[in-house]
């Protein structure tokens, strides 16, 4: 058997390994959950993630959500922040992938996130430099050296 088969039947066998097992999240509630903070930094690391079809799924569903209320004085410190991680199996504003800001019926602003393009991404938010970004910065920075 040459390399080129053994990689493609690996490959397929894995593909479909993903498809069985479908999206995972992270389910979690700062209320209740030293682990999940409203504020500051979400450790992955001290966080499992749950198979959004499976048993310990509280809500079933082929998409992830990060649900953050705050009262209006959060600005100034003084007031509190509630954020909801897990899985979802429908929008509240029709779309599957990303955010609404609003304020509710009682005067909380609520931020609603879904994303379904990998496992986990409901965590924190992260700031991805792209390949061709992180070039130019290089390109930009080596042009000044030299």
């Amino acid at each position: 058997m040459n390399k080129e088969y053994f990689f493609l039947v690996f490959s397929c066998i894995l593909s479909l390994t993903n498809k069985v097992f479908g999206l995972q999240c992270y389910q979690c509630d700062s209320a209740e959950d030293e682990y999940c903070p409203a504020f500051g930094f979400f450790d992955e690391t001290k966080n499992a993630l749950v198979d959004c079809y499976g048993l310990e799924s509280a809500t079933p569903g082929h998409m992830c959500v990060k649900i953050s209320k705050s009262s209006p004085d959060t600005l100034y410190a003084k007031g509190w922040k509630t954020t909801v991680r897990r899985c979802a199996s429908r929008s509240d504003f029709s779309v599957s992938w990303g955010c609404r800001y609003y304020i509710d019926e009682v005067g909380l602003y609520v931020e609603t996130c879904y994303c379904s393009d990998r496992d986990g991404c409901n965590s924190a938010s992260k700031v991805k430099l792209s390949f061709a970004l992180f070039s130019l910065i290089v390109f930009k920075i080596f042009n000044c050296i030299y």
